[in-house]
């Protein structure tokens, strides 16, 4: 019965993000949340775009994000503007699910919200395992090049009489390393 609300939770979740339009490489095994380019990717030597902190309580988490974006109408935790956007929520899964059950779970959706051929790779953030899925190129357009952070939540967090392990961040592929690096959890450590 767990399994069973897990994946309803977790399909309902991708659902939404797959068919709501919405408008990176990670350095494997890393220790903390400082992310690195890819090999190949140019690095640009220009003024940092200025950013905003996005604080929230209920998902017990805070991070930065460019400051033209602006919350997005219609939606619950996701702020979009003309150059990308993030969007957050929570991931029920059943103990003793892991982060690699639920990051394959998300990669391997019947619905391919990341194209036929995504990467996935492992990650710690804030000292907690992580995910990171990256779209391959045949993604479809409306997906709006949508990336997925999956981060297990230090203790889980009750929402709705449902309690939440696991921390879902999408957010465009151009932008998710960035927002990455500044994710901090605001709870406690267990």
């Amino acid at each position: 019965m767990k399994n069973i609300v897990y994946r309803y939770s977790l399909l309902c979740t991708l659902g939404v993000l797959t068919f709501v339009p919405l408008t990176g490489i990670l350095s494997p095994g890393r220790s903390s949340s400082q992310l690195s380019p890819s090999v190949g990717q140019k690095q640009v030597s220009r003024k940092p775009p200025s950013t905003k902190l996005y604080n929230n309580s209920t998902y017990g988490v805070t991070f930065s994000y460019p400051s033209n974006w602006q919350p997005t109408k219609g939606y619950e935790e996701r702020f979009s503007g003309v150059d990308g956007f993030f969007q957050i929520t929570g991931l029920s899964s059943p103990p003793p699910s892991t982060i690699q059950n639920v990051c394959k779970d998300a990669l391997n959706h019947r619905l391919n919200p990341y194209g036929t051929r995504p990467q996935m790779q492992r990650l710690q953030i804030q000292g907690r395992p992580a995910c990171l899925i990256l779209p391959s190129s045949d993604q479809d357009r409306t997906m709006e090049r949508m990336a997925t952070l999956i981060v297990r939540y230090p203790t889980p967090i009750r929402l709705n009489g449902t309690n939440y392990n696991h921390l879902m961040l999408s957010a465009d592929k151009e932008h998710i390393r960035q927002i990455a690096n500044k994710l901090r959890f605001t709870m406690p450590r267990r």
